[in-house]
């Protein structure tokens, strides 16, 4: 999660949201699709594996659950894929 901290600017359309300690990290992005259409695609352009907020209760969109689990090499590229394409959808969007 330090990386991540590191790699999220102050102008990043991406916040990952404080938490106490677990095996995730919630993400908060642009609400301009379901966390639904987010997570799927994160998976059919990008290959990265999330899931959706709502699986969580999350009461609205925009949130997706990473796992801390994979290795640190594993966890930082599929970190940077996600920022890529958050900020590539967000650009075709405006």
């Amino acid at each position: 999660a330090v990386m991540l901290d590191q790699r999220l600017s102050a102008d990043s359309l991406i916040r990952r949201l404080k938490t106490s300690g677990g095996w995730y990290v919630i993400l908060k992005l642009p609400a301009t699709r379901t966390d639904e259409d987010w997570a799927l695609e994160l998976l059919r352009q990008e290959d990265v594996l999330v899931h959706p907020g709502h699986f969580y209760d999350f009461p609205s969109d925009g949130h997706l659950v990473v796992s801390l689990l994979p290795g640190p090499e594993n966890f930082k590229l599929g970190m940077e894929k996600i920022i890529a394409r958050v900020e590539k959808s967000s650009r075709h969007e405006r």
